[in-house]
């Protein structure tokens, strides 16, 4: 049986989000947490989830200003589960429970979330 490079490709990608979903936020947990949150908490203003630029099957959020309420991104976030997101140079990537979340603007590289902290602040790292 041929070799197929897609497949070769796609395991990979995959054994890299599982490694990255192990020392930062995933997409899942994110909900988890602002499910948690009582009526009325705001978090930091995340909005406008795409593909991560610097692993398209990555989820990022752009940073506004201030805050917003955290059932505002947690229908977001929600929305993005299962979503179809479409890399910065191409190709289509779905987003679920163990993607990895990250703070970037779209096309650019950003920081990892590692937690929502205490104040509902978030915790971010650099990419190692």
């Amino acid at each position: 049986m041929p070799l197929n490079l897609q497949d070769l490709v796609d395991g990979m990608n995959a054994r890299m989000q599982r490694e990255r979903a192990g020392s930062q936020l995933t997409l899942g947990h994110l909900i988890e947490k602002l499910e948690a949150m009582p009526d009325g908490a705001v978090v930091p203003n995340l909005k406008k989830a795409h593909s991560y630029r610097g692993y398209y099957v990555d989820l990022a959020f752009e940073r506004g200003d201030g805050t917003r309420p955290a059932a505002e991104l947690l229908a977001e976030c929600r929305a993005s589960m299962g979503k179809m997101f479409e890399g910065y140079k191409g190709g289509e990537f779905v987003m679920g429970e163990l993607t990895p979340v990250w703070v970037a603007e779209y096309g650019c590289s950003g920081q990892r979330i590692i937690a929502i902290g205490s104040g509902n602040n978030l915790e971010l790292a650099e990419d190692e």
